[in-house]
C-alpha cells in the first residue's frame, strides 16, 4: 500500500527537476499553488513539516516560513500552532484578495466594468433559472422582503439595505450551481460593492428601483424564464449606469 506521505514527498521532489529563475519565498509559494492547481494536494491535506519542505525543495528555512506566511495572508493554508499547516478548506474568511487589489490598482473603465458585470451576471441568472432550486428560491423570496420591509422605514439604515441587496447576489451565485462562476461572481459584485453604496446614499430612489429590478430577476427565476432573466439583467445594468452618472 502506497505511503500518503512518500508520494507527497515524490511530488515536492519532482518540482525540483523545474526550478525557476524565482526567489526561494516566491518558488515554494509557486511549489504549494501547483500542487494544489494539480489536484496532488487537496484542502484539509497536511502539509510537510517546515523542516521537511526546507529538505525536499533546497530552500532555506526562513524562505519557507517567510512563504507559509504569505500563503496563510491569501487564505491557502492555515497554520495550526503545535500541530502543523494545513491547506485551507475555505472555511475561514480570506483576509485580503490580491486579485480584487489588481483589479484596482488597474483601474479599469466604466464601460469595461459594466461588460463585464453584464456577462457575468447573464450566466448567472441563466444557471439560476435552470438550476435553482426550493431552498434558493425561499431565500431569494425571504431577502427580498425583508429589502422591501427596510426600504419602507422612514429611517432608511443604508448599511443593511447595502448588506441586503450583496446578499441577493449571493444568492443567485449559490442558485447557478456552478461553484466557480459563484466565486467569480462574488469576487466581482465585491468590487461593486462601493458603486452600490454611494448610489444608495445618492440617490433617494436607488433602493426601490433596485429592488424592482431584483423583484423581476426573482420572478424569472420563479417562472424557469431565461429570456426574462436576461432581459430583467441587462435592465438593471442600464438603470445602474445611469444612476451612477446622475447628478
Amino acid at each position: 500500500m502506497n505511503n500518503p506521505e512518500t508520494d507527497l514527498e515524490r511530488e515536492f521532489s519532482a518540482l525540483l527537476t523545474s526550478k525557476p529563475n524565482a526567489s526561494s519565498v516566491d518558488f515554494v509559494v509557486n511549489s504549494i499553488k501547483e500542487l494544489l492547481l494539480s489536484g496532488k494536494v487537496l484542502p484539509g491535506d497536511r502539509l510537510p513539516a517546515e523542516t521537511e519542505l526546507t529538505r525536499l525543495l533546497s530552500v532555506s528555512r526562513g524562505s519557507v516560513r517567510e512563504a507559509m506566511k504569505i500563503l496563510s495572508a491569501l487564505g491557502i493554508v492555515d497554520i495550526k500552532r503545535g500541530d502543523g499547516t494545513y491547506v485551507s478548506n475555505g472555511g475561514g474568511e480570506i483576509a485580503f484578495d490580491p486579485l480584487l487589489f489588481s483589479m484596482i490598482v488597474s483601474r479599469p473603465k466604466f464601460a469595461e466594468l459594466k461588460e463585464l458585470r453584464l456577462i457575468l451576471e447573464k450566466n448567472v441568472v441563466r444557471l439560476a433559472v435552470l438550476n435553482a432550486g426550493e431552498d434558493d428560491i425561499h431565500a431569494l423570496q425571504d431577502c427580498l422582503e425583508k429589502t422591501e420591509a427596510l426600504k419602507n422605514k422612514a429611517d432608511k439604515k443604508y448599511d443593511e439595505l447595502l448588506a441586503y441587496d450583496l446578499e441577493f447576489h449571493n444568492i443567485l451565485g449559490r442558485a447557478c450551481k456552478n461553484g466557480p462562476l459563484q466565486t467569480i461572481y462574488k469576487f466581482v459584485m465585491q468590487y461593486f460593492e462601493t458603486y452600490i453604496a454611494q448610489s444608495l446614499r445618492k440617490h433617494s430612489d436607488f433602493s426601490r428601483e433596485s429592488s424592482e429590478a431584483h423583484h423581476t430577476i426573482f420572478q424569472a427565476v420563479l417562472q424557469r424564464d431565461v429570456a426574462a432573466a436576461e432581459s430583467a439583467v441587462e435592465s438593471s445594468m442600464e438603470l445602474w449606469e445611469y444612476l451612477v452618472f446622475k447628478q
